[in-house]
């Protein structure tokens, strides 16, 4: 075999790129060494924290992000707060408890019975570590109809087709204490259907559906679609629920505000729990009193860019709607603005 000669440009073209790589290894290498020296990694100082809020276009999380976004803008760098969408209350209070949410939004009621160990939390027992951080808006029970469902007063949904809620919401843990209270069972329904809120309102649209019950903060994106597409508002007042409700301590008059939506004429009346912003004995205090403390300094934007959170009442946000002790990094904040919970 004769001797095999290669070109020139081979050996060339492979120490070139040969060069060209140890080349650019090499100033990948000091570039870093260089960010290193003048700006230090800020992701391993990053405290981050969840919020448990609720389905995306409703109240609880519209609420949530607003929380969230205003800790983000002042604590950039140093806390990062997510608003995570859940199934409600219930399943935040469950989430809380096993420590995989850090914050969460509930509903007074169901905040009362974790913290008691009553009703659904009897059997995992009282949830004695549950801290209180802020009250929010009020929740109120709303009655949303087909409007050719025939249903003009709380007594017509006898017989119709009706959603009582998820499962896992605090909702539907809400209508099933209204409804056993006023001695009503499925039986006294065509069909029960238990669907996410949006579900329920696409099933009313669809005529799959003839009335949901819902615990709400108004205004809400979701509830003036079904305004504006296919249902109306009807009054969650009566006799029975009048019995029952004005004798607790979980429910409070109220009224939705014709305000709140273009196709009402009048306020609409009926009962409300409030919503209100809870954590665990063990969240480190500055994290709390951080998200108070932003929230509170920067109250009127939060409650202008937030139409569900315009009414906030300073004086309320620690006492209104709570059960549990506050938690000791939101007693802080208030006292920083004079308010003595």
């Amino acid at each position: 075999m004769g001797l095999v000669v290669k070109p020139y440009w081979v050996d060339r073209g492979t120490q070139t790129s040969s060069c060209v790589r140890r080349s650019i290894l090499g100033s990948f290498i000091i570039l870093l060494e260089f960010l290193t020296l003048i700006s230090p990694i800020h992701a391993e100082n990053l405290t981050l924290f969840s919020v448990g809020s609720g389905q995306v276009g409703g109240g609880y999380f519209a609420a949530a992000k607003a929380l969230c976004e205003t800790v983000n803008r002042s604590r950039a760098g140093d806390l990062r707060c997510s608003p995570e969408a859940t199934a409600g209350s219930l399943y935040n209070l469950d989430a809380l408890r096993e420590d995989q949410l850090d914050f969460a939004l509930v509903q007074s009621d169901w905040q009362k019975a974790a913290y008691e160990g009553a009703g659904r939390f009897e059997a995992s027992g009282p949830m004695s570590e549950l801290r209180g951080v802020m009250s929010l808006y009020p929740e109120t029970i709303t009655l949303l109809a087909r409007p050719n469902a025939g249903i003009e007063k709380l007594s017509d949904v006898l017989g119709k087709r009706i959603d009582v809620g998820h499962p896992a919401s605090g909702r539907r843990a809400t209508v099933d204490r209204l409804l056993t209270a006023m001695g009503l069972s499925a039986r006294d329904f065509a069909q029960q259907f238990e669907l996410p809120v949006s579900s329920a309102i696409d099933a009313l649209c669809d005529d799959r559906l003839d009335v949901t019950v819902l615990v709400s903060g108004h205004p809400s994106e979701l509830i003036a679609r079904a305004l504006r597409d296919c249902a109306v508002l009807v009054p969650f007042r009566g006799p029975k629920v009048d019995a029952v409700l004005q004798t607790s301590r979980d429910f409070v008059s109220a009224r939705i505000p014709a305000a709140a939506y273009p196709e009402l004429d009048v306020d609409v009346p009926s009962y409300a729990v409030m919503a209100t912003l809870v954590t665990r004995s063990d969240m480190p205090a500055e994290i709390v009193e951080a998200l108070v403390t932003d929230n509170l300094e920067d109250l009127a934007a939060l409650t202008r860019k937030t139409p569900i959170l315009a009414d906030l009442n300073l004086r309320d946000l620690p006492t209104k709607g709570m059960t549990v002790p506050l938690h000791p990094g939101a007693e802080v904040a208030y006292e920083k603005f004079g308010i003595s919970p």
